[in-house]
């Protein structure tokens, strides 16, 4: 069963089970404009009806299945599992009747750097930005080291000259 919440005027909250699956999608209508923003969650199956709290940013979800709860938020377009299942959760009430989750969960460390990606003789890395594909070579970011040309004839020309030493044409204009 498909669960449907109006958070404002043309923004739609819809939060559906499939299985062990939670799919929580957010639409925002406008005059001519439709936005969906869709996220998938392994929960469990829900063993009791889902409950949304509105936020002062947003809106919490809470999803219990038979190994715990969920709690899912929505910030925008942007859609975030909270906390899962074991975790210690709290529910306040304000004076506005809107609930307040908080979990106690750890915020995420660091990702590693990502490795250079590589495919046959092309290999691609990041922080700069260098794409190498047989002989030739892409950086982007990395100034200090890069080949310049003449614009007029193709020439190339050192970082220092003024003029082409092939055509004479102005390389600082």
């Amino acid at each position: 069963m498909i669960y449907q919440w109006e958070l404002s005027t043309g923004h739609q909250i819809s939060l559906d089970n499939q299985g062990a699956q939670t799919v929580v999608t957010i639409f925002y209508i406008s005059a001519g404009q439709q936005q969906r923003t869709s996220n998938s969650f392994t929960t469990g199956v829900w063993i009791v009806p889902p409950e949304m709290s509105i936020t002062p940013t947003g809106a919490i979800l809470k999803v219990t299945t038979s190994t715990g709860e969920s709690l899912i938020q929505i910030q925008g377009n942007s859609i975030q599992m909270q906390s899962s299942h074991g975790g210690e959760h709290q529910s306040t009430t304000s004076a506005s009747s809107t609930s307040t989750f908080t979990s106690g969960v750890e915020p995420m460390s660091p990702l590693k750097p990502m490795p250079p990606m590589q495919m046959g003789n092309m290999q691609m890395s990041m922080r700069p930005m260098v794409m190498r594909m047989g002989n030739m070579e892409l950086n982007m970011g990395a100034t200090a080291n890069r080949q310049r040309f003449c614009s007029q004839c193709g020439t190339p020309v050192k970082p220092t000259d003024r003029f082409c030493a092939s055509c004479g044409n102005n390389l600082e204009s």
